[in-house]
């Protein structure tokens, strides 16, 4: 004879189950609503991480041009005591990485400053005659995003004293 089943064996329905997972749902909604803002802010710094670097580079391969450059050590490359420019060797480049797809994007300002004359140190193996002339060099790189890099340094040359 086959088991017949009543209502009453079973307890009632109340939407439980379905509440439960109605909140579920929200609550990983709301996760991924985070992780989407959280990985938009990384995208961002991650892109300008890359344009500061990429301005820095830029700003380097200037005071690589200057080092090339014979004209940037010449001693006439003064500044006044006041701070202003006298005859002051500024250049810029702006096909750095070449033109089209190759292009960079980025420029380099640089500049080369005469400061002084100095004679060698005893047992450099130079004597009175010649003179150590040093120039400060600097380089700012900047991107089209407007992302800049100032990199300076000092050189000197060995020369006639004059």
């Amino acid at each position: 004879m086959p088991t017949r089943f009543t209502h009453s064996a079973f307890a009632p329905q109340r939407g439980a189950a379905l509440i439960t997972a109605l909140v579920m749902l929200v609550i990983l909604t709301l996760l991924g609503l985070s992780s989407m803002s959280t990985v938009t802010l990384e995208e961002r710094m991650a892109a300008n991480a890359q344009e500061i670097n990429r301005a820095f580079q830029a700003a380097s391969t200037g005071l690589e041009m200057v080092f090339t450059d014979e004209t940037a050590f010449d001693t006439r490359l003064t500044i006044d005591s006041d701070g202003t420019a006298n005859d002051q060797y500024v250049k810029s480049d702006t096909g750095l990485g070449g033109t089209g797809g190759n292009a960079y994007s980025a420029t380099a300002n640089y500049n080369s400053v005469f400061r002084q004359m100095t004679v060698p140190p005893r047992g450099s193996g130079w004597d009175s005659s010649y003179g150590y002339y040093h120039f400060q060099l600097s380089s700012t790189g900047t991107t089209t995003s407007g992302a800049s890099a100032t990199v300076n340094t000092g050189a000197y040359q060995i020369g006639k004293a004059q």
